[in-house]
């Protein structure tokens, strides 16, 4: 592949790459509510009582939201009146989450890019001896994975 050809796609994927990174940021300026953060899930349970109607199988349900705290997981009780709400902002939360991790990725995939195509428009000067390439410079890379 051509240089010139090279350096047009290392562009056009740059400018991709800003495009969804700006489509995740209006996904999350969206977003209209609070986040709540847990899962939101039911619970059955029999309370014992012989006479009951989940002592025939029918048991008691109940909406609770479970989340960690302080590295222990905490489970607190959800009303029936506030259950949408609860249901809804753990939703938004899920939803912020993908988002977050999106850009996190695109912003990545967007630096790596802007080197590369940095490198790919470089020239070596003077012609007759040029200056060797600049050396990495920053912290190493996590994972064993090599940085440029």
């Amino acid at each position: 592949m051509a240089v010139g050809e090279r350096t047009s796609r290392l562009r056009q994927r740059l400018r991709q790459a800003a495009e969804q990174h700006q489509e995740q940021i209006e996904r999350f300026l969206d977003e209209d509510g609070p986040l709540v953060r847990g899962s939101f899930g039911t619970r059955s349970r029999v309370c014992g009582n012989p006479g009951c109607h989940c002592a025939r199988g029918e048991k008691h349900t109940a909406r609770y939201l479970t989340a960690t705290d302080a590295g222990k997981v905490r489970q607190v009780h959800v009303p029936a009146g506030d259950e949408q709400r609860v249901a809804a902002g753990v939703s938004r939360y899920r939803r912020f989450r993908r988002v977050r991790k999106r850009l996190v990725y695109l912003e990545a995939l967007q630096l790596e890019l802007v080197d590369e195509l940095g490198r790919s428009l470089l020239a070596p000067y003077p012609p007759e001896d040029p200056l060797p390439p600049a050396k990495r410079r920053g912290r190493k890379a996590r994972n064993g994975a090599r940085r440029s």
